[in-house]
């Protein structure tokens, strides 16, 4: 019919909807799930300095005289910094290894026993190269052979913790109790060289160290402070970039978060579970190797000691711990533990020469363990009584 027209028909276009911002519920969900996680630290933290006060003043120390001993012995003077940085960057090396592992699910107890044995690989390195026990004198610089002693460093700390990886996976030995045989195992190894008479120990000397390496294996340091040396820093620096890749771009990042979630459920989706053990314990047992030979390389020690760690593998585990295995935190609490360390023999000496009281330095262990102890019950009691919880838009919210 001529009269009728018809429209053609066309395609509906989709109808743009417009952004929703989440309701007020959601934002107030969000805001009880943070304020918990970031208040409880801080409750941690003085409930352990509460503690502590409490025991200087049991002993008859003041604690606002302990905290001026703690600060002169450590921040009071460039010289001071200076030392404190030195101690500083081997504990912050071996700290940023433990996040890759932890992260993993993996409780690396050995890291103690990595850092002896790569104090151990650098102090071959050096007895190889730099004091011609090598059958061949290659003639080798300063670069070269401090090169070679983080190299071989490394190495020996990368064996030693994938030796506690092969008994974990292949053995079914859990990395708790192999980390600790090892521990021994490397401190024990370690004596027998420098003491009664062994290999390492120089003839008729009664000390249980090394003689001082020589001065084409000692670590180059700043005109002004003879104590620290630019290149720990430099690693340190270093270290902290490769982690922090690892975790928050790399997809090797991701598959450690999700082994440290539930190792079976990420074996089941396809993660190489094995392997990425074994990749991430040699990793860590390298940077432990590394801090290691920056202990004996330091230029205040330049020779290898009874006790090379001087137990910082232990104290970057309460570290990591308490930074909740984040990479960006472990810098700052390593930091704090440092000061802690470093300010304790200040403590013991100030009250017992300016005193006359006798405190034991073991305070201050005290204290970084009762820190942590502290933090961990404070995030326990956050997730009993404040559960984070996914608050999800109800359907009258949705248009």
């Amino acid at each position: 019919m001529s009269g009728i027209t018809q429209e053609t028909p066309t395609r509906s276009q989709p109808e743009k909807l417009a952004p929703q911002t989440p309701p007020v519920s959601v934002w107030w969900g969000y805001l009880r799930d943070l304020l918990p996680a970031v208040l409880m630290p801080f409750f941690g933290i003085a409930a352990a300095l509460a503690i502590i006060i409490l025991i200087l003043q049991w002993q008859g120390a003041s604690p606002t005289v302990a905290w001026d001993y703690l600060y002169q012995g450590t921040l009071a003077s460039a010289a001071k910094r200076a030392d404190l940085v030195s101690y500083w960057m081997p504990l912050a090396i071996t700290s940023f290894g433990l996040v890759l592992v932890y992260t993993a699910g993996l409780w690396n107890i050995g890291v103690e026993g990595q850092m002896v044995t790569g104090a151990i690989g650098a102090t071959w390195a050096i007895r190889l190269f730099a004091e011609g026990h090598f059958p061949i004198d290659l003639g080798l610089g300063r670069a070269p052979i401090l090169i070679l002693c983080v190299v071989f460093a490394s190495i020996f700390g990368a064996a030693w913790a994938l030796v506690c990886a092969v008994l974990k996976t292949r053995g079914g030995v859990n990395e708790i109790f192999g980390g600790v045989a090892l521990n021994f195992i490397a401190q024990t190894f370690n004596m027998f060289l420098i003491s009664n008479g062994g290999p390492w120990q120089p003839i008729g000397s009664r000390a249980t160290e090394t003689a001082r390496f020589p001065a084409n294996a000692q670590l180059p340091t700043f005109a002004d402070f003879r104590r620290l040396s630019p290149i720990p820093i430099y690693v340190a620096i270093g270290v902290f970039v490769l982690v922090a890749v690892i975790m928050y771009v790399s997809r090797w990042g991701l598959q450690l978060r999700a082994m440290g979630k539930n190792m079976r459920s990420a074996f089941l989706l396809g993660v190489r579970t094995e392997r990425n053990i074994y990749l991430s314990m040699a990793l860590c047992g390298a940077m432990a190797g590394i801090a290691g030979a920056f202990r004996v390389m330091a230029p205040d020690v330049n020779k290898l000691t009874a006790s090379p760690s001087g137990g910082l593998g232990f104290l970057a585990i309460l570290v990591v711990l308490l930074a909740g295995l984040s990479i960006i935190l472990t810098p700052f609490v390593s930091f704090v533990f440092a000061v802690l360390s470093k300010g304790g023999q200040s403590i013991e000496n100030g009250f017992m020469w300016d005193h006359d009281l006798s405190l034991d330095r073991s305070l201050v262990r005290v204290l970084q363990s009762t820190v942590v102890l502290m933090v961990v019950l404070a995030f326990g009691v956050r997730n009993r009584f404040f559960p984070p919880r996914q608050v999800q838009p109800d359907d009258t919210d949705r248009t």
